[in-house]
């Protein structure tokens, strides 16, 4: 995942925090990893989770003692990776094959209804 798609995900329009960003990115993609075995470059749902980890750790900088309340990884976060991590990665192959968007029928050929 690119920086400027993260800064994009978050709004960041200047250039302080990227040194930040860049060690989270790095981070979410470890944390994924080990929590799953794998990150797959580009499938969107690896994305999705993975600018979900940074926002939350860009959001919620510091140390927290257990039990305080939204500073946990986000339930849409975890519920996204225990789905990850049930899906073989030909499973992922073959859902991303299935989910390209075919191409629409031209209707222009198609009979007219005039009536």
């Amino acid at each position: 995942m690119e920086l400027e798609a993260i800064k994009n995900y978050l709004k960041v329009e200047h250039e302080e925090d990227d040194r930040q960003l860049l060690n989270q990115i790095a981070a979410a993609k470890s944390y994924i990893i080990n929590g799953i075995g794998r990150y797959i470059e580009g499938h969107p749902q690896f994305e999705l989770v993975l600018q979900m980890l940074v926002e939350h750790w860009y959001e919620n900088k510091g140390i927290y003692e257990s039990g305080g309340t939204g500073l946990s990884i986000p339930f849409t976060a975890e519920n996204i990776l225990t789905q990850l991590r049930y899906i073989t990665v030909e499973e992922q192959e073959n859902e991303e094959k299935d989910q390209q968007t075919p191409t629409s029928p031209d209707l222009s050929t198609e009979n007219p209804d005039t009536g």
